[in-house]
């Protein structure tokens, strides 16, 4: 299972377990008590800085990024599941979110592309 830590300048609120993970987003079970970490003053959800701890086929890593609470479903007395979008990803997050997915290692098409060429010439 991969962690995530949603925080808001370099304070964590919340740390959950991911349970779902796409290039879009990610859901993640967070025990309800700690549900109104997530929430500012005027009862809006805060723009959150997450910090993902994944594994590739590279190894373990971190993807660093910010988002917002997309929607929060309670799934039991304690527990409730918050679906994050991202709207930034550090530069490399997607490949490694993708690495992470995929049970294939990623590669970029025009490195394809030119390792082809140098085979026929």
């Amino acid at each position: 299972m991969e962690n995530v830590l949603l925080k808001e300048n370099d304070i964590v609120l919340v740390k959950g377990v991911v349970t779902e993970l796409t290039p879009m987003g990610f859901e993640c079970d967070v025990e309800l008590e700690d549900m109104s970490a997530l929430r500012k003053d005027s009862g809006k959800f805060r723009y959150l800085d997450i910090e993902m701890m994944l594994s590739s086929h590279g190894g373990e890593c971190s993807v660093t990024g910010a988002g917002c609470v997309h929607s929060v479903r309670r799934i039991s007395q304690s527990h409730c599941k918050v679906t994050v979008r991202f709207k930034e990803i550090e530069q490399n997050g997607y490949k490694l979110i993708s690495e992470h997915i995929s049970p294939n290692p990623v590669v970029h098409l025009d490195d394809m592309r030119a390792e082809r060429q140098s085979r026929r010439a």
